[in-house]
C-alpha cells in the first residue's frame, strides 16, 4: 500500500510541478454574430526551464464542436501575388521563459461549429493540453460570460 502511494506521488509530482509553471491569461473570444465559427486569443507564459508544446484545447462540447490550433502562413498564387493562408497546425511550441501570444492574423484558436448561443451560459471552461519531452499536463481556464446586454462584448 505504501509503495503504491509513493509511486503515484513520484509519477504525479512532475505533472503538477510542470503545470504550475504555465501561466494562461487574457483569454478573449471573437465571435461574429451569426457565424458558424469563432476565434479565441490568449497569452501563455512558459516559466519552466524546458520547452513545452500546446497540442490540444477543449471547450464546453455543448457550445462548440471543437477547437483547432491555427496559424497564418505566407503563400503565392499562380500569378505570384502573395497572400496569407490560415491553416490548422498540430501544436504550438513555447520555449523556456517565453510567452506565446495568440492573436488576430497570427497563431490563434479556432472555435469550430458553434452549437448554442454563448449568452445562455455563465461560464466557458477551456482545457489546455501541453507536452514536453518527459510529460503531458493540462490546465483549465474558465471565462465568465456576462449577462445581456454586456454579453455582446463577446460577440462582435
Amino acid at each position: 500500500m505504501t509503495m503504491r502511494c509513493l509511486v503515484f506521488f513520484l509519477v504525479a509530482f512532475p505533472v503538477l510541478f510542470a503545470s504550475n509553471q504555465i501561466r494562461i491569461k487574457d483569454l478573449e473570444l471573437k465571435i461574429l454574430n451569426g457565424a458558424k465559427n469563432g476565434a479565441a486569443y490568449v497569452s501563455i507564459y512558459n516559466g519552466n526551464t524546458y520547452g513545452v508544446a500546446l497540442y490540444k484545447v477543449e471547450v464546453n462540447p455543448e457550445v462548440f464542436d471543437g477547437v483547432e490550433l491555427h496559424d497564418h502562413v505566407p503563400r503565392k498564387n499562380e500569378n505570384g501575388t502573395e497572400y496569407m493562408e490560415m491553416i490548422e497546425i498540430p501544436e504550438m511550441e513555447i520555449t523556456p521563459g517565453a510567452t506565446l501570444f495568440l492573436q488576430p492574423g497570427n497563431k490563434h484558436l479556432m472555435l469550430m461549429g458553434i452549437k448554442s448561443a454563448l449568452c445562455q451560459f455563465k461560464k466557458l471552461k477551456f482545457q489546455f493540453f501541453f507536452k514536453s519531452k518527459d510529460t503531458t499536463f493540462q490546465q483549465i481556464v474558465e471565462v465568465d460570460i456576462p449577462k445581456s446586454p454586456r454579453c455582446k462584448m463577446f460577440i462582435s
